[in-house]
């Protein structure tokens, strides 16, 4: 990454299938770009791939130009624009929150509501619906990468969280991220 790297969000949808992603990837290489963050995850039948893609002006210039056609080549619905690199906030420590429990309509309501009323910012979120294998009760995952800021006391914050846990029948981990 250099000063000079102009960046290119992009959004893709697909069916999914073997080499798919070599594909998508040999393309945006080919015209010049870089890949300097991906995530790439199955929703429902379909494979998602959400990418940040570096390179100068020209080079994010031919892959703009190139897109609709590399999506029409190898079948995928795909969006982009161009973005900034996500800004690092020191006033901010990382944490993670792991939340499973009984699967229940508000769920996600309800964890939303409680971080954003501690001034908490979700930076991230995965979830996912399934069935027990053991008691073939519905269950929800929940985990989320927050921003906590660095003035809230952690015990207060992991305290209030298991609160709101015990409140909704969940299992809940709220832990620093070391890295």
């Amino acid at each position: 990454m250099s000063a000079n790297d102009n960046y290119l969000s992009i959004s893709v949808l697909a069916r999914p299938r073997p080499q798919l992603a070599l594909e998508l990837f040999r393309a945006i290489s080919e015209r010049g770009g870089e890949v300097e963050d991906c995530r790439l995850a199955p929703v429902g039948d379909l494979l998602t791939a959400n990418l940040v893609v570096s390179g100068n002006w020209s080079a994010l210039g031919r892959l703009e130009t190139a897109l609709p056609g590399i999506a029409e080549k190898l079948d995928f619905q795909v969006r982009f624009q161009r973005c900034a690199m996500r800004e690092q906030n020191p006033d901010y420590r990382p944490y993670a929150a792991d939340v499973i429990a009984p699967q229940q309509p508000d769920l996600l309501v309800h964890l939303l509501e409680f971080f954003h009323g501690q001034d908490v910012e979700v930076a991230e979120m995965t979830t996912q619906k399934y069935v027990s294998s053991h008691t073939g009760a519905s269950m929800y995952n929940v985990q989320m990468v927050l921003h906590v800021p660095v003035n809230q006391h952690p015990q207060a914050l992991r305290e209030s969280f298991m609160d709101l846990c015990d409140d909704l029948n969940a299992d809940g981990m709220l832990d620093p991220i070391k890295s």
